[in-house]
């Protein structure tokens, strides 16, 4: 079974039962406010053509899954999401906050190189941060007047939305290095666990094996081996396994979803190849682990 892939923002819509549509193809957002009764409550695992930044307020009852790096008390939280995510999530219809959905062509006019400008989009980074009253209120600001500017009909609303979108970035950006995020006296060695370990979160669905990781970091698989196992006391394989373990135990615990559909929205296309990989790591079927909850 494959994921899900959106290649329009109307398409997702209509498949969330959003009643909204976009007339800027490569453009939209919206307030989580907006989600009528008819709107998913949760969305398994897809990936879409295009970026999206979430400012989710209140969402201490809501859960988010992005490849799948799980966040459960959202709180007050910036997401960033690119075409090359899974995402999923369960969301809680208390949440306020906005929505923004891009494609890249959208932001055509920027001069820059998009993706090192803006990492927070990076597999390789974390992707979310968690803001405090303060960083709240800046944000909004510019979440409110991008929201305003694409219902107010304007001859150059086109190029504003550009611009602010752009602004927006650049806040999320100043807003993220300042909470230091990102350290710049890292060892060469730290950093390459650290984006190990984001690019495990972020991509364990598709890539299971220490050599996909190798591939994406550009090193060798001994080299990551020994740098993980040097600095954890882990293997690379045992860190991705668990990874796995955890999200299949939280789907486990808190879905209803049965055996076979779970395994789908981990990356398995069989669901024997998943029993088995469970009951490896744990010495208990998935069955008996749901069983043992209860």
């Amino acid at each position: 079974m494959e994921i899900k892939r959106f290649k329009e923002i109307n398409t997702f819509f209509e498949t969330t039962g959003f009643e909204k549509r976009t007339d800027i193809p490569a453009f939209f957002v919206f307030r989580f406010e907006e989600l009528n009764t008819n709107t998913a409550l949760k969305m398994p695992p897809y990936q879409k053509d295009f970026y999206q930044v979430a400012l989710m307020i209140n969402g201490e009852n809501a859960s988010a899954s992005i490849d799948v790096q799980s966040t459960d008390k959202l709180g007050n939280t910036l997401y960033f999401l690119s075409p090359d995510h899974i995402f999923s999530w369960q969301r809680n219809t208390k949440m306020t906050g906005f929505n923004v959905f891009f494609k890249a062509e959208f932001l055509d006019f920027f001069s820059g190189n998009f993706k090192s400008e803006f990492s927070l989009f990076d597999l390789s980074n974390k992707n979310f941060i968690k803001l405090d009253s303060k960083e709240l209120q800046n944000i909004l600001i510019d979440f409110e007047k991008l929201y305003k500017e694409y219902n107010t009909p304007n001859s150059y609303r086109h190029q504003i939305l550009q611009s602010s979108l752009l602004s927006l970035l650049f806040k999320c950006k100043s807003i993220d290095e300042e909470k230091g995020s990102t350290n710049k006296n890292l060892s060469k060695k730290e950093e390459t666990i650290n984006r190990f370990r984001n690019l495990v979160t972020n991509s364990f669905i598709k890539n299971k094996k220490v050599s996909d990781y190798a591939d994406l970091l550009n090193v060798s698989s001994n080299y990551l081996n020994q740098t993980v196992k040097s600095v954890t006391g882990k293997t690379a394989k045992e860190i991705i396994s668990n990874q796995i373990i955890q999200e299949a135990k939280r789907y486990l615990k808190y879905s209803t979803d049965d055996i076979s559909e779970i395994s789908y929205a981990l990356g398995y296309e069989e669901p024997t190849h998943f029993i088995r990989f469970f009951k490896n790591q744990t010495q208990i079927t998935p069955n008996e682990y749901r069983k043992n909850l209860m």
